[in-house]
């Protein structure tokens, strides 16, 4: 039996990857370890779409492999914009904060010492594989603000989850003590802010979802996303998409294609991912200097549909389309930028109460608080 709009029948009681998956390179996600305690569940929005999440210790929220900063989620519904005006963004940055791509095509990371040397070699692995076909880059951390801490979770299993999109200095991906490849490679994918390939709005055209087979708890994972961003056409063959058995209950099929076909677990990229992510991410995307120009550039029309990744001029500033939002990138009319804006600039903080005139930092960018208590996005800190 097909189903829409299952995160809305039964709570998220095991965030974990499913188990019974088979393929070729028997690689295959695992569930958490046993005896783990269901964990307490509460409901928060995501991008205008109601979501049960575990709330970590650390502040974060999981749902499924995926993990969410606070800004990222809300207490109560608000109606989410896809096509905003450029420049401005409700008073609570949270509210419009959603998922950022990475600066330059480049994910800055952190190796913690907690990692085996095994994950280590895992977690290069999957960079080649995103590295080799894709404009993907990695840096390892110096000094830049943004950046993915990468650490070992403990649990015994070929598992991971992570944080979605650029994440400023709190993302994270945590890996399993036994966490393959291919597992690895499809959490970047989370980090460079994709979500899942069976959530997007036009799954039901491709594949069938058999919600009585799916486990206690999980179903909210196979649930429909309108807002889902990840680059191209539906890609059954895509590393972002589920398996036949994730989260199967009794050894049976949660999701086939619509001919019948399994979905084995992958392990590489697919050529939908690779064209979708170049572009998303395309190649000479350097985020600054001479490609940062307005002339060509379109006026932003209102009531248009823009793509991740397109640019427009506003009222004399050049823009880009980020997941969530639209980034500035520069003054048209302004040839050379401070080199870093963001100098003796505090980081936002929730809990701080602001005034006209107060500026912040928030994931990589200054913002300004105007008198309609509105947070102008006033470019890119620089590294």
């Amino acid at each position: 039996m097909k189903t829409k709009n299952l995160f809305n029948l039964v709570k998220v009681t095991t965030l974990s990857l499913g188990l019974f998956i088979t393929s070729c390179t028997n690689e295959s996600f695992e569930e958490s370890p046993e005896n783990l305690e269901t964990p307490q569940l509460v409901e928060k929005y995501f991008k205008g779409t109601l979501i049960e999440v575990e709330e970590l210790e650390n502040g974060m929220f999981k749902w499924g492999d995926v993990e969410f900063n606070p800004e990222q989620l809300q207490d109560e519904k608000t109606i989410y914009d896809s096509n905003q005006t450029p420049g401005e963004i409700d008073a609570k940055l949270g509210l419009a904060s959603g998922v950022r791509k990475w600066r330059d095509n480049t994910i800055v990371y952190v190796l913690d010492r907690s990692l085996t040397s095994n994950q280590r070699d895992v977690t290069f692995k999957a960079m080649e594989e995103w590295t080799s076909k894709t404009n993907i880059k990695f840096k390892e951390r110096t000094n830049e603000r943004s950046y993915v801490t990468i650490l070992n979770n403990g649990d015994q299993c070929n598992c991971a989850s992570a944080s979605l999109g650029d994440n400023g200095s709190r993302g994270r991906i945590n890996m399993g003590v036994r966490t393959g490849v291919g597992v690895m490679t499809h959490e970047i994918g989370h980090t460079l802010g994709y979500l899942h390939e069976q959530n997007r709005s036009d799954r039901d055209q491709f594949v069938d979802i058999f919600p009585e087979n799916i486990q206690n708890g999980a179903i909210s994972q196979f649930r429909v996303d309108n807002n889902s961003v990840n680059p191209g056409p539906f890609d059954v063959r895509s590393i972002m998409i589920y398996s036949s058995f994730t989260f199967s209950k009794n050894r049976q099929p949660v999701m086939l294609e619509k001919n019948g076909d399994r979905i084995p677990f992958r392990s590489v990229l697919s050529a939908g991912d690779i064209a979708g992510t170049n572009k998303l991410y395309p190649a000479g995307d350097g985020g600054g200097g001479d490609t940062d120009t307005c002339e060509g550039i379109d006026e932003w029309v209102s009531g248009r549909q823009y793509q991740v990744g397109d640019r427009v001029t506003y009222r004399g500033k050049l823009y880009e389309r980020d997941f969530s939002s639209w980034n500035l990138i520069k003054e048209c009319d302004t040839t050379n930028p401070p080199a870093d804006i963001c100098d003796g600039v505090a980081e936002y903080n929730r809990f701080t109460r602001y005034n006209p005139g107060d500026k912040v930092t928030y994931r990589g960018f200054l913002y300004e608080l105007q008198s309609n208590r509105r947070w102008s996005n006033q470019g890119r800190c620089g590294n």
